[in-house]
């Protein structure tokens, strides 16, 4: 932050509430929202960082304009696709074990699954996820806002892209 901005923000909390208003004006070109004149600092503190320093990024931003709209937000977890020919691999407890992606699901000791979780299940003995056991992360997306719909049916979560 530049020596500016730094004084400026600084200021702002000795400023009067009345100066604190007449601040909002000048930036906003409107009358300050009534909310606590603290609220009021921080907000003036905060568009004065951004405009030296930029806004968030635009999926942070979706997210809390979908957060503000109505609080509701879709929370799919983006799927794991995994190429047919994968190989995973993971020690435990001294052995490697290796786990094939196949058309159908997994190949592991020479059987076939459905999911890596009934075979971390067999490796260890406990309930794990299996996607967490093999250290698999699904990519990261922000939340969407639902949307808005009268007399229709929602789409399921697993078909919204």
């Amino acid at each position: 932050m530049t020596r500016e901005v730094s004084d400026r923000v600084a200021n702002l909390s000795i400023l009067s509430p009345a100066a604190v208003k007449t601040e909002w004006q000048q930036i906003f070109g409107e009358a300050a929202p009534q909310v606590p004149i603290s609220l009021l600092r921080l907000s003036l503190a905060h568009h004065l960082q951004q405009e030296r320093l930029g806004s968030l990024p635009p999926s942070a931003l979706r997210m809390l304009d979908a957060l503000m709209s109505d609080g509701e937000v879709d929370v799919c977890e983006p799927e794991i696709r995994l190429k047919p020919g994968t190989r995973l691999l993971r020690e435990w407890n001294g052995h490697v074990h290796a786990v094939m992606v196949t058309d159908e699901g997994f190949t592991y000791a020479d059987r076939h699954y459905g999911s890596l979780s009934h075979i971390a299940r067999d490796i260890t003995k406990a309930h794990w996820s299996g996607p967490r056991f093999f250290g698999l992360r699904r990519p990261s997306r922000p939340p969407v806002r639902k949307p808005q719909m009268k007399g229709r049916v929602q789409e399921q979560c697993h078909g919204a892209a």
